[in-house]
């Protein structure tokens, strides 16, 4: 089987939101942190259970797409979520301490 690298880090891209949304959720929301505990024993390990389904699934979504000619922009575009998504959680987590 090949490996489209287009779909790998589009589905990577959304799985950085993913956690990023989830993250702020589930200390915005303490039944919701439940949830997640309650799919792995801890809310870590079923927030990482959501992630690595959400991978799955929106990789074979997203199989089909054509393969780009450009995959230093998708390194790029994948960074940038990464980086983007761990200063919103750093953020979000300072604003949270600060407020308590």
């Amino acid at each position: 089987m090949k490996w489209n690298s287009t779909a790998l880090s589009f589905a990577t891209i959304g799985v950085v939101w993913l956690i990023v949304g989830v993250t702020v959720l589930s200390e915005q929301s303490e039944s919701f942190k439940t949830l997640l505990a309650s799919l792995g024993g801890h809310h870590w390990v079923g927030k990482s259970i959501v992630a690595a389904s959400a991978f799955v699934l929106l990789y074979f979504l997203m199989r089909r797409i054509r393969e780009t000619r450009n995959p230093l922009m998708l390194m790029l575009a994948v960074s940038a979520s990464i980086a983007a998504g761990g200063v919103i959680i750093f953020l979000f987590y300072i604003a949270h301490y600060l407020g308590s």
